[in-house]
């Protein structure tokens, strides 16, 4: 792999270890909505659901402090017809924080809300693996997605009690790194050390808009809409190489698709008997997803539609600290039948997901709730068979057609990912619940 990776020497990175957590980049949610798998968008919001739907901000009633973190474990494999798998497994995670808080002021500006929320992988601000061969074995799933650091900030309004809308800005960064390369002949007895390299490493921020709102239509029923757009970075800049009177320059720019655009419909019913159902939506626009290179892939990915649902129970009067959540759904596959050149990698997968928060304020009058969860995504076995015509010969110099695809006479492979999180929520005001 060719790699280009941006790093932070902090020290509270360094405590982090390999912890999900509160801008909501993939895989990172807080557990209250990891538990729910992901179907909160009609639910009340607060500080560590902002992305999921910024207009559920407008619920809050006092300052949160949201503290995240967790541990992923992805089990992937690739196997070509007839030949062992090949073992790709990795363990990742990431940390985040989140604060939001109602405006003070006269009364119409205390129906505003804004948040802020910083979402980081374990080990870089930013990193990106571009693939040596255009056919290599590679999942727009899970590869690349849990690199990605995000920062959200938003603003919600309570327009009346039964609408609330909001919007934010996710920032992502890039990668811009202009490189020059010199030859310098004589410069010491070793022609190795003739040659001067330059770096000029600069991340800049792109904006994606994310907007959302919730009604509550009557007590029991609530219902939302939300839309996020693509997140998307790029690693390169120009390179120059002069040797004496010869000048090269280029221009190297690879693409990350993180995200795709999605627009989010969501329902819930309740509380009736502490009890309440959440049912999410989500159309995914996968068809504008770029390779590495910024270009299409052949055969282009497929928009698609996934479903999840969760419930959440509140525990009776006695017990009313404790609340227990579980979670599921389903996500189609974007990537269409292979039988050419691309190798990705990524079946439907099954979400299944459960965690219990416990509010401290109840227990000990301690200003604090904590959730945890617990969450499987089960792919499916992909399997594809090529098609000879349809690839390219890899050496036309030799009689009769030679394929050197990796993925040739065809492939299996399956991606699992299990994980588990923890999340504090730190309430800054003077509020009982």
């Amino acid at each position: 792999m060719r790699r280009a990776a941006w790093g932070v020497g902090l020290g509270v990175l360094a405590l982090a270890g390999r912890a999900s957590a509160t801008a909501s980049t993939t895989f990172a949610e807080t557990s209250r909505v990891a538990a729910l798998a992901d179907s909160v968008s009609a639910r009340p919001g607060d500080a560590g659901s902002m992305f999921m739907n910024p207009a559920g901000l407008a619920d809050m009633k006092e300052p949160e402090l949201v503290l995240s973190g967790g541990y992923d474990h992805l089990g992937q494999w690739f196997a070509r017809t007839g030949e062992p798998r090949i073992d790709s497994s990795r363990s990742f995670g990431a940390f985040g924080v989140a604060v939001a808080t109602p405006l003070p002021g006269p009364w119409w500006l205390r129906r505003v809300r804004v948040g802020l929320a910083l979402d980081l992988p374990a080990q870089y601000v930013l990193s990106v693996d571009i693939p040596e061969r255009a056919d290599q074995p590679v999942s727009p799933i899970y590869d690349q997605r849990p690199n990605r650091v995000s920062v959200i900030g938003a603003i919600a309004v309570d327009i009346v009690d039964q609408l609330k809308l909001g919007g934010g800005v996710n920032l992502t960064p890039s990668l811009t790194t202009p490189t020059t390369v010199t030859l310098v002949p004589g410069r010491s007895n070793n022609v190795q050390n003739d040659v001067v390299s330059d770096f000029d490493r600069s991340m800049p921020l792109s904006a994606t808009p994310f907007l959302g709102a919730r009604s509550q239509v009557i007590p029991c029923l609530s219902l939302a809409l939300v839309y996020r757009g693509a997140a998307i970075s790029h690693a390169g800049g120009p390179e120059t190489v002069t040797a004496g009177p010869i000048v090269a320059a280029s221009e190297v720019d690879y693409n990350v698709f993180w995200d795709p655009a999605k627009i989010i419909g969501g329902v819930e019913v309740g509380p009736y008997r502490n009890v309440s159902l959440s049912i999410d939506v989500s159309y995914n626009q996968w068809s504008a997803f770029r390779t590495y290179f910024d270009q299409a892939p052949d055969p282009t990915f497929k928009d698609n539609v996934s479903v999840m649902s969760g419930v959440e129970w509140s525990a009776l009067p006695h017990a009313s600290w404790l609340t227990v959540r579980a979670g599921g759904g389903y996500e189609p596959s974007p990537i269409p039948p292979q039988t050419g050149e691309t190798n990705y990698l990524g079946a439907s997968t099954v979400v299944l997901a459960a965690g219990a928060g416990a509010d401290l304020r109840r227990l000990f009058h301690v200003p604090v709730v904590v959730d945890f969860h617990i969450r499987g995504r089960m792919g499916m076995q992909q399997t594809a068979t090529k098609d000879a015509a349809s690839l390219p010969d890899a050496d036309t110099t030799t009689p009769g057609k030679q394929i050197d695809n990796i993925g040739y006479p065809g492939f299996s492979s399956r991606s699992s990912l299990f994980q588990a999180g923890l999340t504090a929520t730190v309430f800054v005001g003077k509020d009982k619940p």
